[in-house]
């Protein structure tokens, strides 16, 4: 990443390509044929390391090579983007990317006459989030500790990690692209080289770093479109890092700052380790944004004046005026954007580093900025010469010819050169799922359930449940009907079936048929009833309102059309469609009853607002029967007549059973009063429990009669059990 443009730099033609050669004049001869000079082969990759910075503003490419302890520069190529097509150190324009990225290996292939196939890259972004985590790694069974057991428990608590983090936000939704180890311990012991000891358990502690997928997705999607095979990645603070503090350095609190175009990058070392990454999203284009403003010129032409080495500066701004400025007109324009870059480093530096560094070192071209290593040290509180500004001597382990001059802006790319054959790479797997790739860090223990996770492919797709029951109660009688059964998902790796838990490795091709649920179950009114007819009716009987007609009753409402049937729902049929059925329901004398004060015929339908009511019975004679005269006898005087008294008005002897029908009610013992002759039915019990009778059976789960399901019309008798709960 850099924030300043740099020029474009041809590499060592020598380094690997013959020279051209002059060609000579010489006769020709009658006749003979025309001679075509021969095609150069390219040669392979082979162990040369190409590196790819893929900044904001520009993509570097560099081809390296390693040589004894340290790294060999073999040429670099640098081409600037066309159209603003990355976003703080994200890709916005994947086919823009990928045309600078074709056009930097063509150039690199050409000058090295070589076939470039492999490339290492680094990540950036504004969404960096890291987690520091511990892992222990069991060498019980080791008769010493080798370098092997060392990268192995590395490994180890690099992916420990990675399931720590995806737990904790989430699966699939991040990578990780680097990591770096802060301690070893043996037994519990900090060790600087377990390599060679014995023990039983060899603790590491690691910082890991994520990004996004979609961030590393983008990056590497541009690597594909140009033709590349991504063999490595990175994270670009941990690249440049690496070439600027070298592990030697890093018992010191050192801090390094990369400033690019995009992003400024912040990586941090500590007795002995690296300890913590950041990133600011504050950077040159902020720099070169503000200068826009304020000269009212575009953003290449701003870039431009920032950039310009010569004392003064001619432009025209987007009025068609033409300017001068001076550089030191440049730099007071510029001064408040920088002082806000030095407050978002100082802070990012304080948040990664958890207070003041001992020393800063700032690199990248936002580092060639007028002024900002002071400006850093006052806000760090540290003194001005703690904060060096970016020079040649601060990329280290790394030699190159003299015609490729190495700026500060090249600490990232030279630093993914050196990362890629150092410590353990970050190699992607990749796996066809459904005739998809899908690219997988080699990080994971990848099944074929995070295989599918990372391909988009939901859970639920994979084990899809079975239709929803539907439960309801018909009258009185619990329902219960099954939805249907899921199909389950059919996967196969290579062919051949497979599950979930099924490992893949790289090169495999997986195919999955996602699963089917099963249907919810479902049933209407009428698949129970018959709907045809049915009607409600409202009528007034013996002075009180009640519900007639032929209809369902739905959790307590009338219904007679037909409709789905709700789960949990109350189903209830009444049948009060004559008035023989309600006469019979309220056990009342058929002969006497009366509707709207005439006589009715059983078989009509109630009406709203019928009202029925029943005659009296007719008064029977209270007379005598007459005393026989007996002749000869005395006739005794007549009794005054005494007024006979109405029926109504008798108070005739009961007994107990002629004021009410004994019963228990919820395992109490009652007398239900009712009228003597009048046998009370299930209907008159509710009645007198309730307002809304119906209401009462839409919320009781229970009602019974001698533990059975009641009926609205079944008669009461002495010693009945009814149950309402």
């Amino acid at each position: 990443m850099e924030e300043k443009k740099p020029r474009i730099t041809a590499g060592s033609k020598s380094g690997g390509g013959a020279p051209r050669t002059a060609a000579k004049n010489s006769p020709k001869k009658a006749g003979a044929a025309k001679s075509s000079a021969p095609r150069r082969t390219k040669k392979q990759q082979g162990d040369m390391i190409f590196a790819l910075d893929i900044g904001t503003r520009t993509v570097v490419g560099i081809l390296a090579q390693r040589d004894g302890d340290g790294y060999k520069l073999i040429d670099m190529e640098t081409r600037a983007h066309e159209s603003r097509s990355m976003t703080d150190g994200q890709i916005e324009d994947i086919d823009a990317v990928a045309a600078v990225v074709k056009s930097v290996r063509s150039e690199l292939e050409k000058r090295q006459s070589v076939k470039l196939q492999r490339v290492c890259v680094a990540a950036a972004g504004r969404a960096l989030r890291t987690l520091r985590h511990k892992s222990d790694f069991d060498v019980s069974g080791r008769r010493v500790i080798s370098a092997e057991d060392i990268r192995a428990a590395e490994l180890e608590a690099v992916r420990s990690a990675e399931e720590q983090f995806t737990g904790e936000n989430g699966n699939g939704s991040f990578y990780c692209v680097g990591h770096s180890v802060i301690s070893l311990e043996l037994d519990g012991y900090k060790v600087s080289k377990p390599e060679g000891h014995r023990g039983n358990t060899l603790t590491t502690e690691v910082i890991a770093a994520f990004l996004p997928a979609y961030v590393v997705e983008s990056l590497c999607a541009a690597v594909d479109a140009a033709g590349l095979e991504t063999a490595g990645l990175t994270l670009e603070p941990i690249a440049a890092i690496n070439a600027v503090v070298p592990k030697e350095l890093r018992l010191i609190n050192i801090v390094m700052c990369d400033i690019g175009a995009g992003t400024s990058d912040v990586a941090a070392s500590r007795d002995g380790s690296i300890v913590a990454y950041g990133m600011a999203t504050v950077a040159g284009d902020e720099i070169t944004e503000s200068l826009m403003k304020q000269l009212l010129v575009d953003f290449s032409e701003a870039e431009r004046i920032k950039t310009s080495a010569e004392p003064q500066t001619e432009y025209t701004d987007i009025l068609f005026m033409k300017h001068t400025i001076t550089a030191e007109q440049v730099s007071e324009l510029l001064r408040p954007a920088a002082e806000q870059l030095a407050q978002a480093i100082a802070d990012e530096i304080l948040a990664a580093n958890g207070g003041a560094p001992q020393a800063v070192f700032l690199v990248g071209g936002g580092s060639r900025l007028s002024g900002l290593p002071e400006m850093v040290a006052q806000r760090l509180g540290i003194p001005p010469q703690r904060v060096a500004a970016g020079t040649r001597e601060m990329i280290r382990g790394i030699s190159a010819p003299k015609n490729i001059e190495i700026g500060a802006e090249h600490a990232t790319p030279i630093g993914i050169a050196i990362t890629s054959s150092d410590g353990v790479k970050y190699d992607f797997t990749t796996i066809t799922l459904n005739g998809r790739k899908i690219r997988a860090l080699d990080t994971r223990r990848l099944t074929v359930f995070e295989l599918c996770s990372l391909g988009g492919i939901k859970p639920e797709q994979l084990m899809a449940r079975s239709g929803k029951a539907l439960g309801f109660t018909l009258d009185g009688e619990r329902q219960l009907l099954r939805g249907t059964p899921s199909v389950p998902a059919e996967m196969t790796l290579n062919g051949k079936p497979c599950s979930l838990n099924t490992p893949v490795r790289k090169g495999d091709e997986v195919r999955v048929t996602p699963a089917i649920p099963g249907e919810d179950a479902a049933s209407l009114l009428s698949d129970h009833y018959d709907m045809a007819g049915m009607f409600t009716a409202e009528i007034t009987a013996d002075g009180k309102r009640i519900p007639a007609g032929d209809f369902l009753l739905v959790d307590g409402a009338p219904v007679t059309a037909d409709a789905d049937i709700e789960n949990g729902s109350s189903i209830v049929h009444i049948k009060r469609g004559t008035y023989s059925d309600i006469l019979a329901e309220l056990g009342l004398d058929p002969e006497r009853a009366l509707v709207n004060g005439a006589a009715v015929e059983p078989s009509a339908a109630p009406a709203d607002g019928d009202e029925l009511t029943i005659a009296p019975e007719p008064a029977e004679s209270t007379e005598a029967p007459g005393t026989p005269v007996v002749p000869g006898a005395p006739v005794a005087p007549e009794a005054p007549m005494e007024t006979e008294t109405p029926p109504a008005q008798v108070a005739p002897e009961t007994h107990p059973e002629e004021n009410g029908v004994p019963i228990v009610f919820n395992g109490m013992p009652v007398v239900f009063p009712a009228k003597p002759g009048n046998q009370p039915i299930f209907l008159d019990i509710l009645a007198a429990f309730a307002d809304d009778p119906t209401e009462l059976l839409a919320r009781s789960a229970t009602v019974t009669i001698n533990g059975k399901t009641a009926r609205l019309n079944e008669v009461i008798h002495s010693g009945d059990e009814i149950v309402i709960e």
